[in-house]
């Protein structure tokens, strides 16, 4: 049989099973409507309606009402008060699957209502549960948890226990707790729906369940376990042709790798979920794809696609009257305006965003949406404006439990508004606050990084334990081998073929211990000088962060007293501006500490924007200029952390020593990235040094030092009044992936 002949039938195959899996559905459909046909008006042809309307495609959703309002007419003239109860909840459903969430909580609040009257159990979880559905929606997140500790309550209790209920329950939980920003409890809710959700038949659940689980691994940064995931995923919903399904898992593989930085692949999956979004005409998905993909440009820097797309993405929601989608992706393209300063376009958006999201009940994405607005304005000098949109915003996000990194860039707002119009103790007290919204974050990012090295430790430890009893293994065998092999060796030849075997294995087995012990000392240099950077990375933190911050909020206080108290005593008044020009330049010193430490612009923006930075901060002393020229290093991401910091090191080691002892007034500073290294050239026109005694000198040992770690060469020339150049090369190291 040809190759071809085999692929064919493979291919017709596959487009069987494939329309088997697409009519199943409407098989399903076909077989109730013919049971309701059959039977007259009764209860169970009540419950039948109600199962059929939730088996309606979104295109069919008048009939779906048409269904569960007709159960809900008969269970009321007949007074059955559970099969009330389960046409509201219906009705919340279809509701809430039609994108209006508001209407969704009104049927599951009548509902709840009435089972709990009549003490309805399963009823009274099951309308929790989409109580709290709802409430995430729009944003109070308070609530929604309420409900579903109660929901999840009253699910254990039932007897038997609904397993794919409660699973779904915690699913939503994990989602809440991912809303809020805390990671780990997201991780510990959706751990738990995954042991409910073992051995369920319910192949939608499961999809949802994993889908979920994969984000709350890429959210920790366990991006490979997420991506396998994502891939779980995909084999089930094709399994069941469950295309739907399929989208979403294609969107959120995109998302894993857009979070891990992996942006080409992060399009390419993307684009295929465009594709079948396409092929289904969804349009919230394609509209949710291409915002999606905006952002993606956004961080590749390449803009000019960015209005397209968001441009795109609205018209997408607008074809089906998604109102939350069309304010996602007015919100997103609002924003991208402001980062742009293209304010006027910028606030047209953002107002759409904001007044859809009231419309709908999104409270706190509506304050999103005006926290942004505050923000143009503010950018503007429009500083009545900004005051209103952001006071509005921090109002909306009081006693939400939202503490994010969206409440923490809004106190830091409202501080600098208040700062620019003078009011220093209104900007006092917002710095404050931010400052200790600061230490929550960092106290929670601090678990989520002891978790991350946990399970890098046992895996390690495992993997160690491994190799240990591995070798131990090889070792006994060895020595089977060699005593057989001595006894056969003594029978068969002489002792000098045996003595020239012995001598061969030490031989080998010493080059082996020897080699052991030079990775043993690599991996050991490189851990200490990890864990050096990343206490110097630490304390760099605190500094800048903590320390920083107190001595702003010390000279903020200054400068109050100073308008508050009328300094009649001119010493007095001395002592102030004497006192704030002291916390001043201990504010530049901690900053100068911070930066030696780490840079903060480093690990921030880059290689390239931190040398940038320390130039510019040489330049404006204007007693020596640096003209700086940069070859490449428009994206050094790929580099590892330690050969940025290293390079960064070199350059400042360098700028440091001619200011100190070069008395220079010009230094040209080159950097040019080749395709596997990095050249530094760096000349002043200094008194120069005596490169015979020039390794005496501290500052050049150190360089000489940091350029030997990186395998680098490195040439140091000067004379006297002749000023002194130095000429680095180093191979690229890149990150291990």
């Amino acid at each position: 049989m040809s190759n071809f002949t085999v692929w064919l039938k493979t291919l017709l195959y596959l487009i069987a099973i494939s329309f088997s899996f697409h009519c199943l559905g409407q098989t399903k459909l076909d077989s109730i409507s013919q049971e309701i046909n059959d039977l007259k008006a009764s209860s169970a042809k009540a419950q039948l309606q109600l199962k059929r309307a939730l088996l309606y495609d979104k295109k069919d959703r008048e009939k779906a009402f048409k269904d569960a309002e007709e159960a809900l007419s008969y269970f009321k003239s007949k007074a059955d008060k559970e099969g009330e109860v389960d046409s509201y909840i219906v009705i919340g459903n279809i509701n809430f699957h039609n994108r209006n969430p508001k209407e969704a909580a009104r049927f599951d609040s009548l509902a709840f209502d009435l089972a709990e009257k009549i003490s309805y159990k399963k009823g009274s979880a099951t309308a929790l549960g989409n109580l709290a559905r709802e409430f995430i929606i729009t944003g109070n997140f308070s609530k929604a948890e309420d409900l579903l500790i109660s929901a999840i309550e009253k699910e254990q209790s039932l007897r038997p226990q609904d397993r794919d209920r409660l699973a779904e329950l915690y699913n939503r939980k994990s989602i809440l707790n991912a809303n809020r920003g805390d990671y780990l409890r997201s991780l510990e809710a959706i751990e738990k729906a995954m042991d409910f959700a073992n051995g369920s038949s319910n192949n939608i659940l499961l999809s949802n369940v994993y889908i979920n689980y994969a984000n709350a691994l890429s959210r920790l940064t366990r991006f490979d376990e997420a991506v396998k995931m994502h891939f779980k995923v995909i084999r089930l919903n094709e399994k069941t042709n469950n295309e739907i399904g399929l989208l979403k898992a294609y969107n959120n593989l995109g998302i894993a790798f857009k979070n891990a930085g992996e942006y080409d692949k992060a399009l390419e999956y993307y684009t295929k979920s465009f594709q079948l979004g396409k092929s289904l005409k969804d349009y919230k998905s394609m509209g949710l794809t291409v915002v999606n993909m905006a952002t993606v440009y956004s961080a590749k820097k390449e803009y000019s696609a960015l209005d397209t797309l968001y441009i795109q993405g609205i018209k997408y929601f607008e074809e089906i009257s998604d109102l939350g989608g069309i304010a996602f992706a007015n919100h997103n393209y609002g924003n991208s305006l402001v980062i742009r300063k293209n304010y006027v376009e910028a606030d047209k958006h953002l107002q759409i965003a904001y007044t859809l999201r009231k419309q709908i009940g999104a409270d706190l994405g509506a304050a999103s949406s005006q926290a942004i607005l505050g923000r143009s304005a503010l950018e503007q000098n429009k500083y009545k404006e900004a005051e209103l949109n952001l006071l509005a915003a921090e109002a909306a996000f009081h006693g939400k439990s939202r503490e994010n990194n969206t409440l923490k860039e809004l106190y830091g707002l409202l501080k600098d508004l208040y700062n620019q119009k003078g009011n220093y103790k209104k900007a006092l007290q917002y710095q404050t606050q931010e400052l200790e919204l600061e230490r929550t974050l960092f106290t929670e990012n601090e678990k989520v990084n002891t978790l991350k090295t946990e399970t890098a430790y046992l895996l390690e430890k495992r993997d160690m334990a491994m190799a240990l009893q591995n070798k131990k293994q090889q070792l006994v065998r060895d020595r089977m081998v060699f005593g057989g092999g001595s006894v056969v060796l003594i029978l068969l030849l002489i002792s000098l073929s045996l003595w020239q075997r012995r001598k061969q294995l030490k031989e080998r087995h010493q080059a082996q211990i020897i080699n052991l012990d030079q990775q043993h000392l690599i991996t050991l240099t490189r851990s200490l000088k990890n864990a050096e950077q990343e206490e110097r990375k630490k304390i760099a933190h605190k500094l800048h962060d903590e320390t920083g911050s107190m001595l702003s909020i010390a000279l903020l206080n200054l400068k109050q007293f100073q308008q508050d108290v009328p300094t009649i005593n001119t010493k007095a008044a001395q002592k102030l501006n004497t006192t704030q020009k002291l916390l001043s330049d201990i504010s530049e010193n901690v900053r100068g500490i911070s930066h030696t430490l780490m840079p903060i612009a480093l690990e921030k923006y880059g290689l390239r924007p931190a040398i940038h930075e320390m130039v510019t901060a040489v330049n404006t002393s204007e007693k020596l200029k640096i003209e700086e020229v940069f070859e490449g290093l428009e994206d050094t991401s790929n580099w590892s952390e330690e050969f940025n910091l290293t390079v960064y090191r070199i350059v400042q080691e360098v700028v440091n020593n001619i200011i100190k002892h070069a008395q220079a007034s010009h230094v040209l500073l080159q950097i040019v990235e080749l395709e596997d290294s990095v050249t530094i050239y760096i000349e002043d026109n200094g008194k120069g040094i005596d490169t015979a005694t020039g390794d005496n000198y501290s500052g050049l040992r150190m360089l000489k030092s940091n350029v030997e770690y990186l395998n680098g060469t490195v040439e140091i020339n000067g004379a006297d009044n002749k000023g002194t150049f130095i000429l680095a090369e180093l191979p690229i190291e890149k990150k291990i992936k």
